[in-house]
């Protein structure tokens, strides 16, 4: 029997996407996103950052605003829903 990760968030609230959007907008890698949000004290590695873009990594109130921060959109920008 295949072991199937669930997902952290539902898909329709999946600030993941938002954040991959926003991040390749930036043009930044998940290196360089992981690595501006560690010099704002956010302990995020390039796998964390990849987690949370797929969904499979729940994600902090402090994660979330240090994200928006880096990543120059509003808080509510990250749960949008297209």
């Amino acid at each position: 029997m295949e072991h199937v990760m669930k997902r952290s968030t539902p898909l329709e609230r999946n600030i993941g996407a938002k954040v991959k959007q926003y991040r390749k907008a930036k043009g930044l890698t998940q290196d360089a996103l992981a690595a501006r949000l560690q010099t704002q004290g956010c302990d995020i590695t390039r796998v964390m950052v990849g987690q949370i873009e797929t969904g499979y990594r729940a994600t902090s109130v402090f994660e979330i605003d240090k994200l928006a921060e880096v990543l120059g959109v509003d808080y509510n920008a990250l749960f949008a829903q297209d």
